[in-house]
């Protein structure tokens, strides 16, 4: 799969992945196993069934690279498993360099989504939140609002970037 073309069924099963766990992120800061198991796993199967054994190792090594920069956040405490596996299937179905581009992009929202909410609803200098997991903050409501539902950010740049290829696709010579 090139930089320039994604199927349009993988963009189908991916789109409506990142929704329903954009979805559940919000409303629970969860991205459920029922979702991101089956993601994975049906990505390796699509690129198996698909017959060509380039296509399974693109999307074990999507896979990979999709996952693997975000496990020192996850060791940390900083990010849930669900937003690993997520972008873990994003990489078995659609490949390293379009889960990387997610990565990027999601980094960039959740960044402007921290932004935001920092200039609308600024913490006073004198009252530090202490350092907890995400484990830790989902027991408390204080520090729950605080929270980045990253699956939602996930969910943006992997819908930015398919438009981004639609577009680079439909008018090739821009």
């Amino acid at each position: 799969m090139s930089a320039l073309h994604v199927d349009i069924i993988p963009a189908i099963v991916i789109s409506a992945a990142v929704i329903i766990g954009a979805v559940s992120d919000l409303r629970g800061f969860r991205l459920p196993n029922r979702l991101t198991l089956p993601l994975v796993l049906s990505g390796l199967l699509w690129h198996l069934a698909c017959g060509a054994a380039d296509g399974v190792t693109r999307s074990v090594c999507g896979l990979l690279a999709a996952s693997l920069p975000l496990l020192p956040a996850w060791s940390a405490g900083g990010m849930g498993a669900g937003d690993v596996k997520l972008m873990a299937g994003i990489g078995a179905w659609l490949g390293a360099l379009f889960a990387l581009q997610v990565l990027i992009l999601a980094g960039l929202a959740g960044c402007a989504f921290a932004g935001l909410r920092r200039l609308s609803q600024p913490q006073p200098a004198h009252d530090p939140l202490p350092r907890m997991s995400v484990e830790q903050a989902l027991q408390s409501s204080p520090h729950r609002s605080r929270l980045l539902p990253f699956g939602v950010m996930i969910a943006a740049g992997t819908l930015i970037q398919l438009l981004l290829i639609s577009i680079r696709t439909a008018f090739p010579d821009t």
